[in-house]
């Protein structure tokens, strides 16, 4: 599935390449933005078919940037699924409130990026099973 693009916002270096790795075995276009606020500037021109949202970030939070993404028109049906560690149903339901589709561990399993991009329809069968299998965490 060549042009999906998909938006890992953190403001961790090692988190976003460690994601992008995971995202690009699934023929995603993976772009990133260190904050929040550069995540929304970059929304202003593009649109990326899910977004990959930290929770704890310097300036606006994830939850802050989630409720900005979600008010705009332009931006609001994007697929958000929050990359954080926090963690427990209140978290969850929290983030689900605002119109995040849930919640991935920073400590995150390629199955589980895969199982994530099978259910929003940016993944196939096929490329979730290689990419579980191409995982340098299965080795």
């Amino acid at each position: 599935m060549t042009g999906k693009r998909a938006l890992i916002v953190d403001d961790s270096k090692s988190a976003r390449a460690f994601l992008a790795k995971i995202l690009e075995k699934h023929d995603l276009l993976v772009e990133s933005a260190e904050s929040a606020e550069q995540a929304i500037d970059y929304l202003a021109d593009h649109r990326p078919d899910v977004i990959f949202m930290d929770h704890m970030m310097p300036g606006m939070d994830g939850f802050q940037a989630v409720q900005a993404i979600k008010n705009n028109p332009r931006t609001a049906m994007i697929p958000i699924m929050m990359y954080t560690s926090q963690e427990g149903e209140l978290y969850l339901g929290q983030a689900r409130a605002l119109g995040a589709v849930g919640v991935l561990p920073k400590q995150i399993k390629p199955a589980d990026v895969s199982k994530v991009l099978y259910q929003l329809h940016l993944a196939t069968r096929q490329a979730q099973r290689r990419a579980v299998e191409l995982s340098p965490l299965r080795r």
